[in-house]
């Protein structure tokens, strides 16, 4: 099981960080490892999102989202995985400025076969920092 919460303040205004992290079908232009997506829409602030992925191996994975701009909140769930036993997660952006927002990601993943810990702890504290820069970096853009 891998777990993450990372924090932090962006110079990107919580509407336009907002638009990016729910416009899930742009993720393989700008997350490393995503190489497909489908998005079925499922009424105001739902989707349910399939993900191609390369993390460990070449994976897939269904997550439903529920989606509020007011509270700037996204969490999601899994639906499927063929590798996955577990994604639940959450984005919380808070507006601190015109331009600036307060970030609060937090994941919790399990996987379906044992991997080692020094996969996990690359997972955690390597990649999804940067992914985190890449959402900054697409939403500053």
């Amino acid at each position: 099981m891998a777990q993450a919460d990372i924090e932090k303040k962006m110079e990107v205004s919580k509407e336009k960080l907002f638009e990016v992290v729910t416009r899930y079908e742009d993720y393989p232009q700008f997350v490393d490892g995503c190489k497909k997506v489908e998005v079925q829409r499922k009424g105001p602030g739902k989707a349910r999102v399939t993900y191609h992925v390369s993390l460990i191996k070449d994976i897939s994975y269904t997550l439903d989202h529920e989606e509020d701009l007011e509270t700037g909140s996204i969490k999601w769930s899994l639906v499927e995985s063929d590798f996955l036993k577990k994604n639940t997660g959450s984005w919380k952006i808070g507006a601190s400025g015109e331009m600036e927002s307060d970030v609060r990601y937090e994941i919790d993943i399990e996987f379906g076969i044992p991997v080692p810990g020094l996969i996990l702890r690359k997972l955690v504290k390597g990649s999804l920092p940067a992914m985190i820069k890449n959402f900054e970096k697409r939403a500053r853009s």
